[in-house]
């Protein structure tokens, strides 16, 4: 009884602290301190994956609900089953449950979000030789970058029209919208790529340069990122057979040793 109860209690704080966080957000306050502390630091990653506060909050009282739930499950049918739990067990199995559905929900965002950085690093070497390409062909370095967004259909490139055009109706440098972009982001490469155009100024001659450059060098490490993960799987490939390769030794060899230890 004691973890039925126990389960129902975090069920019902949980509804509760959504409930009342969403109402918060309502507000424009944050629910708790530990969520506003969490949601700042999971701003770069909320950026890129296009996750409000509270849509971010809402998903980490749920999991963390929903850990507890299945935690409270457990304990459920262990005492169903006549399986004796001690009572410190029931909250604190419950508290872990939850703790681990917030922890796994977060490694998964962190993992999204590096994902899509990588996908961005794509799409921005490709964006910088489209650009490389218009100025070699005689367009001036607004028209060269801005034709060269217009190409592409995915999110990256839509991030960096909203910021090519962000920068024409501020009157604010193109370079820096894409370092403040890449802070946004945390992509990396925007802000060297700020740095570079910000170096190079307006003329065209050494903004194509600069931005050749950086193409070059995003597609020089993304090759070296590919080949060295295409290493690793092989690596771990080698794991699995010479496991195979040990059991295989270990069933041919049993008989022997069978008949060895036999007769002595």
């Amino acid at each position: 009884m004691i973890a039925v109860a126990a389960a129902g209690a975090s069920c019902g704080l949980g509804v509760l602290l959504m409930t009342r966080g969403w109402r918060g957000r309502e507000r424009g306050a944050i629910p708790t301190r530990w969520a506003r502390r969490l949601i700042e630091a999971r701003r770069e990653d909320r950026a890129i994956l296009v996750l409000s506060e509270r849509s971010f909050t809402a998903a980490i009282l749920g999991n963390g609900i929903a850990g507890a739930t299945l935690c409270g499950l457990v304990l459920v049918t262990l005492f169903l089953i006549n399986v004796d739990v001690p009572k410190m067990f029931a909250p604190l199995g419950i508290a872990v449950g939850a703790v681990l559905g917030v922890v796994l929900y977060l490694e998964n965002v962190s993992k999204r979000a590096a994902s899509a950085r990588r996908t961005f690093s794509y799409a921005l070497s490709s964006y910088l030789d489209l650009a490389s390409v218009l100025l070699a062909g005689g367009a001036g370095s607004e028209t060269a970058l801005f034709a060269a967004a217009s190409t592409g259909d995915s999110w990256s490139f839509r991030m960096i029209r909203e910021a090519l055009e962000t920068a024409r109706a501020t009157r604010t440098p193109m370079w820096r919208v894409f370092g403040d972009l890449g802070r946004r982001l945390g992509v990396v490469d925007l802000e060297r790529l700020s740095g570079s155009m910000q170096l190079a100024g307006e003329q065209g001659a050494k903004v194509r340069l600069s931005l050749s450059t950086q193409a070059d060098a995003l597609r020089t490490r993304q090759i070296a990122e590919i080949e060295a993960q295409a290493q690793a799987a092989t690596e771990r490939m080698g794991i699995p057979t010479v496991l195979l390769f040990v059991g295989f030794i270990a069933l041919l060899g049993y008989p022997a040793l069978d008949l060895v230890v036999g007769q002595m």
